[in-house]
């Protein structure tokens, strides 16, 4: 296809139809991003609905065949515009179960360690932690970070770099409460 032609859909049920495989292919990855972007603010789930909802409203206008980079960008945009809203009050995200075979105080101190970096990340200015979220725990690099948020690369580095310092500066008092590993 040349680049003065636009993908244009042979009919709506075959745009239809690859909009949903399109879903059924990403919704997992999609719904860990809104979770690691929102926390615990909102329902993660809604978060992927809504970006869903607003895609389909449209989905004429895209092109289906490789949906991924449009499905992250609308996914972290819709976090973002909902961070943005008045925040409710907090609820308290409950860890999982303990990963670790070490005992039942492993399993706390693990669990209780998830807890202080999740409230840490949730504390993180919107940027900060959709850059972040994107960069360590979906492994893009910082070429799809910038253009999943609209920045630029260097924004992008500066924003990672900064969330970084923050969370560590953020999670230090706990960190140093720690009991020291060894005999």
């Amino acid at each position: 296809m040349s680049s003065d032609e636009q993908w244009q859909p042979t009919d709506q049920q075959n745009t239809a139809e690859l909009f949903n495989k399109a879903v059924e292919l990403h919704s997992k990855r999609l719904l860990a991003i809104a979770r690691s972007i929102v926390g615990n603010r909102v329902s993660p789930e809604d978060v992927v609905q809504q970006a869903f909802m607003n895609l389909y409203q449209h989905r004429q206008r895209y092109d289906w065949r490789e949906p991924g980079a449009l499905l992250r960008r609308t996914v972290v945009n819709e976090a973002l515009r909902i961070l943005r809203q008045p925040r409710p009050a907090a609820l308290i995200e409950e860890a999982g179960p303990p990963s670790s075979t070490q005992g039942p105080m492993a399993g706390m101190i693990e669990n209780e360690t998830v807890v202080q970096v999740r409230r840490a990340i949730d504390r993180l200015p919107e940027h900060f932690r959709a850059a972040l979220v994107l960069c360590e725990y979906e492994n893009m690099p910082y070429a799809q970070i910038a253009e999943t948020l609209g920045a630029t690369i260097p924004q992008v580095k500066t924003w990672i770099h900064r969330a970084r310092r923050q969370l560590a500066e953020m999670l230090r008092p706990y960190v140093e409460s720690q009991p020291r590993g060894g005999t």
